[in-house]
């Protein structure tokens, strides 16, 4: 009987080691997954934060341009709002994110300037002319009231500014509508000449329209 007992203890006891060298194979098998996972976690969060990094050193350099996309999907004719204010805006070196108030100080600027270069053009009439200068001297009333503001506008300085934009907008469509009775030889260049700025200060009046007090 003893003897059967030791038998059978000893085979018990191998059992139990097989099973043992089983579970700690096991162990090491979940032990080894484990530290895979938190290793391919810990490179992806690092991998991950590069990433953000990069976006950010390289921010600075498009944020100026994606304020002003972001202004003129309000106006009219956004491809030229934003084709000229980032061509003007290529003059300076700025490069950091711009506030609206910003971006509607720059677009002034673009009309004014695209208005004052007109104005200088000989195949402009008297009546032409005069039209084209009074739009001049009302987008600089504005552009001073927006400029003196640094802290912000209040309703009735954005009202006076909207009014001088409209009124400037109004001057170039009634010198268009000369033209175009006229229909002298050289009309149909300076109506796209008068058109384009048109097309300006319409960006100008809606980004103003959109401009929120704060």
């Amino acid at each position: 009987m003893d003897c059967v007992k030791m038998l059978k203890n000893k085979g018990y006891g191998k059992v139990e080691e097989e099973n043992q060298s089983h579970y700690v194979e096991d162990q090491h098998k979940h032990y080894s997954k484990s530290l895979i996972a938190t290793l391919s976690t810990v490179a992806l969060f690092f991998l991950t934060l590069l990433f953000v990094l990069a976006l950010v050193r390289h921010e600075p350099a498009d944020s100026a341009t994606e304020s002003i996309r972001v202004a003129c999907n309000v106006t009219r004719y956004p491809n030229s709002c934003f084709t000229s204010l980032t061509s003007f805006l290529s003059n300076t070196t700025t490069t950091k994110a711009m506030d609206p108030q910003a971006i509607l100080s720059l677009s002034l600027r673009v009309s004014i300037h695209e208005l004052s270069n007109l104005a200088s053009s000989s195949s402009l009439s008297v009546d032409c002319r005069e039209l084209v200068d009074d739009a001049v001297s009302r987008l600089n009333d504005s552009l001073s009231k927006v400029e003196a503001a640094p802290k912000g506008l209040t309703e009735a300085e954005m009202a006076d500014a909207r009014t001088w934009v409209s009124a400037a907008l109004t001057d170039q469509q009634t010198c268009l509508d000369g033209l175009e009775e006229i229909g002298s030889s050289n009309a149909s260049e300076v109506k796209t000449k008068i058109e384009r700025c048109g097309e300006y200060t319409s960006n100008t009046l809606a980004i103003l329209a959109n401009f929120k007090i704060s």
